[in-house]
């Protein structure tokens, strides 16, 4: 009989604590509590890591804002405070910070907290309390089924141009590409 009540006892203490730790939500993997959906430190470098998404990239705000509202759908709820961290202050940062608070958030709850340090004096952060998070699922849903995030960041990726393996040496006659022959020789037969 002991040894049950101390078993169910046991889970029951489990359960708590896992029930608790589920709706902790961190993105950076601190501690947290489930009161908040925490997306700082260093918001967009974090979900860069998670997806990459490189330099450059076309509609990076559009893709960044896909990629904050899928980690939140998927980890937080409603009645959370939400925290997007802007380390350097960017435009860039607030541009999709404003469209993502704006899909989860009422607009008038929507805080910007200045953050700065020494190093980067305009970092800030937006609060602000999830009331929307169904519209911004079916949000996400919707434009995902149109095209999905990791094809915008296909498609959207900056070219390269593959390098030349070959070098060019100028021929008999070619002024237009100077080497040390030409300095050293007298311009070897340019006319």
């Amino acid at each position: 009989m002991k040894y049950s009540c101390a078993i169910h006892f046991m889970t029951l203490i489990l359960g708590t604590f896992l029930t608790l730790t589920v709706n902790a939500v961190s993105l950076s993997g601190k501690a947290t509590d489930d009161s908040v959906c925490d997306l700082s430190p260093l918001t967009s470098y974090r979900l860069g890591v998670k997806t990459f998404v490189e330099a450059g990239t076309q509609l990076s705000d559009q893709i960044y804002t896909r990629l904050a509202l899928r980690f939140i759908t998927q980890h937080c709820k409603d009645n959370q405070v939400l925290i997007l961290d802007s380390d350097d202050g960017s435009t860039f940062d607030a541009k999709y910070f404003r469209e993502v608070s704006n899909r989860l958030c009422k607009i008038s709850d929507v805080t910007r907290v200045a953050n700065g340090t020494e190093e980067y004096p305009n970092g800030f952060q937006i609060k602000c309390r999830i009331a929307k998070m169904q519209d911004a699922t079916d949000w996400l849903s919707g434009v995902e089924t149109v095209k999905s995030t990791e094809a915008m960041i296909a498609e959207g990726a900056p070219k390269h141009s593959q390098p030349q393996n070959q070098t060019s040496q100028p021929g008999p006659g070619d002024c237009s590409k100077i080497n040390m022959a030409t300095v050293f020789f007298g311009g070897g037969g340019c006319k």
